[in-house]
């Protein structure tokens, strides 16, 4: 499997290294990241029922508005770390392969729930055979905007870093091929990037001196 950087790519923030896979935070979207697999995450319906947006909504375009039909008639319902991988994605799309995972009902998310869907997203790159990943969580996009509480960046870092040690430990045992992975981003919107950046990169300190 092949990955390559078109000439335009956005620019990079760095968060940290581990493992030999490098994290750090761009600001584009889970139809446009430039990855062999492109992760983003769905509720069971929106806030509200409002429709989505944001990069959520700019993937179900990419995809003819599959997503949200496959939702809508039940075959894909978005339940709790139910998960889509879509390994075909149409021409035109940035990512080599896209996987949904299931947040379930929006009221009901909770620190757990992301931290869960994020290891999801580490182990299936693994499984996937991806050298590079990008990792949206698409609360927002669902209009799921009061996440202060969620302390996000440490939770969904806190997810990939356990799981992709746990990986790497399973390999060192014989039991499993060493992982391909070499670059994890957290998919970020322009205004946000920053400031995200540098929570992110905040979090990824704690998270190495609390070991």
């Amino acid at each position: 499997m092949t990955s390559h950087q078109p000439t335009n790519s956005p620019a990079r923030h760095p968060i940290g290294i581990a493992h030999g896979v490098t994290f750090d935070v761009v600001a584009w979207g889970p139809a446009m990241a430039e990855v062999d697999l492109s992760v983003a995450c769905m509720f069971e319906h929106e806030v509200g029922d409002a429709p989505i947006a944001g990069g959520l909504l700019a993937l179900d375009q990419a995809l003819g508005g599959q997503l949200t039909r496959l939702r809508r008639g039940g075959a894909f319902q978005a339940q709790p770390m139910e998960t889509l991988l879509i390994t075909t994605p149409p021409a035109g799309m940035a990512p080599r392969a896209v996987l949904v995972i299931g947040l379930g009902e929006p009221g009901l998310l909770t620190s757990d729930v992301l931290r869960r869907a994020t290891r999801v997203a580490m182990r299936e790159a693994i499984r996937h055979g991806a050298r590079t990943m990008a990792f949206a969580p698409s609360v927002l996009d669902a209009g799921h905007t009061d996440n202060a509480a969620l302390d996000m960046p440490e939770v969904m870092l806190d997810g990939m870093l356990g799981a992709l040690a746990a990986e790497f430990l399973l390999a060192e045992t014989g039991l499993a091929t060493r992982p391909l992975l070499q670059h994890c981003t957290f998919d970020v919107g322009a205004p946000r990037v920053e400031s995200a950046a540098l929570a992110f990169a905040a979090a990824f300190a704690r998270l190495h001196d609390a070991k």
